[in-house]
């Protein structure tokens, strides 16, 4: 286990109100690794992972995430996101006895992704979960990374599944995120590993790729995640990540008043070429209200610190961290679709 609980209290003002725009992980699987994040960084949330599944199962991963919950309430810090990825398939946090969603590219139909998704977010919403990082809105126009991620070739085909999808998981008071924008359909490179360029022209973009992020956010989605991926069409320079020509298409293009979030900074198309801290502030700069960094100790404090001393200099504006905690507090964690998928609601 990580000890962090000697370095607590050593921050700035500014480094401990730079925390709010994270999501941060942990590697391991006690409660005292992530209690110690809250304590020290005081962040938006904890994301969480396999590895952090507790010994004892359900039961002890309950108790933990209620304690998670009461550390952040003593110090104020609310809302407080604890998130997770339950995309189905491959992507999956929690084992079996827990329901196990299938792969968004399986052949089902609505109701049946409606109710399995309500059904797991009953649980994840039981255990203390209010936050599911999905669903995946790419469109698998080249059977690429996201073949098996993706709900389709099409974007209708994508936009009533991933409806369906969220549509459950709000039912059962869960948020839920879109990602990853403005697409991730056609590349055919992992930015788990490195950073991947993506040659489709704007049209098609614009016309395939960015058609179910502006059907389902401009239906009440609440959060969207962006990619590391370099659009050539889009920003001949800058990937995703930190280009604010592509974060401001989600504002200006879309109308998109949510919680912008980055993909985790540790991955590879981030953390093989850019320092960690330099990468967190471009990330905000670009527009980003959330960041999220998943694992190791040395790159969650060189990005706070990093961000702290930006928004102490005034390189990050005062502004930057007051908008990211109005949408914060602005969330709606039930009832917040307004789309109907043409799916019953029993």
């Amino acid at each position: 286990m990580v000890n962090y609980s000697k370095e607590v209290g050593a921050q700035s003002a500014p480094q401990t109100k730079a925390g709010r725009f994270f999501l941060l992980g942990w590697e391991g699987c006690q409660a005292a690794e992530p209690l110690e994040l809250i304590e020290r960084f005081k962040p938006a949330g904890l994301i969480f992972f396999s590895r952090n599944y507790p010994p004892g199962g359900g039961p002890e991963l309950k108790e933990q995430l209620t304690e998670l919950r009461r550390k952040a309430q003593s110090l104020s810090l609310s809302p407080f996101l604890l998130a997770l990825d339950n995309e189905g398939g491959e992507v999956k946090r929690l084992p079996p006895p827990f329901v196990q969603l299938q792969a968004a590219a399986d052949d089902l139909a609505l109701e049946e992704i409606f109710l399995s998704a309500r059904a797991s977010g009953q649980q994840l919403a039981d255990l203390g979960f209010n936050l599911n990082l999905a669903p995946v809105l790419d469109v698998d126009t080249s059977l690429g990374i996201m073949r098996s991620r993706a709900y389709g070739r099409k974007p209708p085909q994508v936009i009533v599944k991933a409806a369906a999808f969220a549509r459950g998981f709000a039912a059962s008071g869960v948020l839920t995120c879109g990602k990853h924008f403005p697409g991730l359909g056609a590349a055919h490179l992992d930015p788990h590993m490195v950073l991947p360029t993506v040659e489709t022209p704007w049209e098609e973009i614009n016309k395939i790729h960015l058609a179910p992020f502006r059907a389902l956010l401009g239906q009440g989605l609440p959060m969207v995640m962006t990619t590391h991926c370099l659009y050539p069409a889009l920003d001949d320079e800058k990937p995703a990540t930190f280009s604010p020509k592509i974060v401001g298409l989600i504002r200006d293009d879309l109308g998109f008043d949510g919680l912008i979030l980055s993909d985790d900074m540790e991955m590879g198309a981030v953390s093989a070429k850019t320092e960690p801290g330099a990468a967190a502030v471009a990330s905000i700069a670009a527009g980003h209200d959330l960041i999220l960094v998943c694992r190791r100790l040395s790159v969650i404090e060189a990005s706070i610190q990093a961000v702290g001393e930006a928004l102490e200099t005034g390189v990050l504006p005062a502004k930057r961290l007051a908008a990211t905690e109005g949408k914060l507090k602005n969330l709606k964690f039930s009832d917040y679709l307004s789309y109907d998928t043409g799916v019953c609601d029993g």
